[in-house]
């Protein structure tokens, strides 16, 4: 999934992200960093699963400075999904949890900002918007398992888009 950096003018909800903290992204996955605690931390969500794991590196051009309209969310059911950004920058991580019946739970957006040397793992069946470059262009390092069906990734249009903003940007009030 692509980012949309789409201005239409439709209506949509404003959303102001907030700093990406391990206690702020809890139900939605795992904050990858080490803290400087330790040499070695572990994380508790598994990496390998019952799928064939794949690993990948994406390109990721910069978003507009404008801030980021979110239409279209993704999730994966059968697997957790891991970015791990190559170079140092900030990123947005928007995510969202699922209603009673499974569909996208709109009411349920939030939105981070990472602080340019964090990754994240999602959850299975965790909402979540494409991993976006703030800084720049950037390379980021994908995990995930597949299954080979249709079921590995699905996509919805997000009933009301969510304009999002960040300090710095544009759309930041």
């Amino acid at each position: 999934m692509e980012p949309r950096n789409n201005t239409e003018t439709r209506m949509y909800k404003q959303l102001a992200a907030e700093a990406l903290t391990s206690s702020g992204f809890a139900q939605f996955g795992e904050v990858l960093e080490n803290r400087g605690e330790t040499r070695r931390r572990d994380f508790s969500l598994q990496f390998a699963c019952a799928n064939n794991p794949r690993l990948w590196v994406n390109r990721i051009d910069a978003c507009s400075p404008d801030g980021v309209l979110v239409g279209e969310m993704e999730r994966h059911p059968n697997s957790a999904q891991t970015f791990v950004p190559m170079r140092a920058g900030r990123c947005l991580v928007v995510v969202a949890m699922s209603d009673e019946r499974g569909n996208l739970d709109g009411a349920s957006v939030r939105a981070f900002i990472t602080d340019g040397a964090q990754g994240v793992t999602y959850r299975p069946n965790v909402w979540h918007y494409s991993f976006t470059s703030i800084d720049g262009p950037n390379e980021v390092v994908v995990i995930m398992g597949h299954s080979g069906q249709q079921t590995d990734t699905v996509l919805r249009t997000v009933s009301e888009p969510v304009r999002v903003s960040w300090p710095g940007s544009k759309d930041d009030d």
